[in-house]
């Protein structure tokens, strides 16, 4: 039986499992969950710090990260979606296994193509402000 997890949970195990398809996670990356969880998905600090400790996450699978996903709102759902796509957007490029995580949550969610693509763009709109062009960062 799979185990129903809650957002900030589910943020935190979505967008880890996106910085290791994306094989690192510089500081830029890092920085960037902790403040999309805060004003985007509005999470407080201490759910946050909560959601993140090795003791309540390291147990979880990406079974139940994509069956509590699917549980979700719609409008959470895509927000989510939204940010583990930033995520991967941070360094300006996708890698095969970031693409294959962000289409595994796009299927549990059952989106739209329309809708993908409007969280893709929103994602490269966020990164591309986390990091502009000039950068190196």
């Amino acid at each position: 039986m799979t185990l129903l997890l809650d957002l900030p949970t589910l943020w935190f195990l979505s967008a880890r499992t996106m910085a290791v398809a994306g094989e690192d996670l510089p500081t830029v990356q890092e920085a960037a969950t902790g403040l999309y969880a805060q004003a985007i998905l509005g999470l407080t600090e201490e759910e946050c710090r909560k959601a993140k400790d090795a003791d309540h996450i390291s147990n979880k699978t990406l079974i139940d990260c994509l069956a509590g996903v699917r549980a979700l709102p719609r409008e959470e759902s895509e927000k989510l979606l939204t940010g583990v796509m930033m995520i991967a957007y941070a360094d300006r490029s996708m890698k095969p296994l970031e693409v294959r995580w962000a289409s595994m949550l796009a299927s549990a969610i059952d989106v739209t193509p329309d809708i993908f693509q409007r969280c893709c763009v929103n994602a490269r709109i966020i990164a591309s402000m986390l990091r502009p062009s000039g950068g190196t960062a």
